[in-house]
């Protein structure tokens, strides 16, 4: 009974988690702002999201994380993928100051999205970081992740050859 927008940005929603910026959701659905803060008050009015802070830093929670997950299950594959990579995109842009702090995140997404190159680049650099706060088993994740990723990518010199770097870290944690 939603309309086709209020649809489209609930499940924008759903693909980056149980909690989101308003930045984030307007970069990712790229409706103009009017339109998009409609379609946000009913969902609110819904009940299906509940908003925390004052506009424009709000952050939006899906009432139950069940409701998130129907919804996420719903999407079709090839627009789950779509949304992933937009999601990572958007990241990248909207906090490229302090990157840093989103490396798990951005490598989730672009993994869930089928961008192997960016999610074993990420991977990489989110597993460095949990061996630095000496999280080796996040770190053994990551690292793993990262190599499922180069394996899946056309198997040139370079990309063997960081196949073989990446095993040979995962080696040490």
């Amino acid at each position: 009974s939603l309309p086709d927008e209020a649809k489209e940005v609930l499940q924008a929603g759903s693909a980056i988690e149980r909690e989101f910026s308003h930045d984030l959701i307007k970069k990712v659905t790229d409706l103009p702002e009017k339109k998009l803060i409609s379609n946000l008050s009913i969902l609110k009015d819904s009940e299906l999201l509940y908003e925390r802070g004052i506009y424009p830093q709000s952050i939006y929670i899906f009432k139950h994380a069940l409701t998130r997950e129907v919804v996420y299950d719903s999407i079709l594959t090839p627009k789950k993928k779509r949304l992933h990579d937009d999601i990572g995109n958007a990241i990248e842009e909207l906090y490229k100051d302090n990157i840093d702090e989103r490396y798990g995140v951005l490598s989730e997404h672009y993994i869930l999205s089928d961008n192997f190159e960016k999610g074993a680049e990420y991977s990489r650099f989110a597993g460095k970081q949990a061996q630095l706060r000496s999280a080796y088993s996040d770190a053994r994740s990551y690292a793993k992740k990262g190599v499922l990723c180069l394996e899946r990518l056309p198997q040139t010199q370079a990309v063997k050859r960081s196949i073989l770097d990446a095993m040979t870290a995962l080696a040490k944690i």
